[in-house]
């Protein structure tokens, strides 16, 4: 994972949570007692969070930290497709190889 896709996962769970709990970014600012400009610049990947902004933003959505750098539902969903997909192509190919093998198998009888 590179520290833009963190950084990705990060704001897009903030953005999530901000939502579920019906907060605009100005009060979630001023939930967090960080300044509106701030919370927007940081959903708005203008700008990293330190530590201390992370803790207020997590304390102010009533979250544990690690939850900000869960996969989000979207990234899941993302994920899973990609596993299907590559599951379906390499069950196609080990078909195709059973089949060439019964088919030589047989010719030998």
């Amino acid at each position: 994972m590179t520290e833009e896709e963190l950084q990705t996962r990060v704001i897009e769970n903030i953005r999530a949570l901000r939502k579920k709990a019906g907060l605009s970014q100005e009060k979630l600012a001023d939930k967090a007692d960080i300044s509106r400009q701030m919370m927007n610049d940081i959903e708005g990947r203008r700008r990293w969070l330190t530590k201390g902004t992370l803790v207020k933003i997590t304390n102010a959505l009533g979250v544990d930290v690690y939850e900000l750098f869960v996969p989000s539902e979207k990234e899941n969903k993302k994920t899973k497709a990609a596993y299907n997909a590559i599951t379906k192509k390499i069950v196609a190919q080990v078909k195709e190889a059973v089949d060439k093998a019964l088919e030589k198998s047989i010719a030998l009888f």
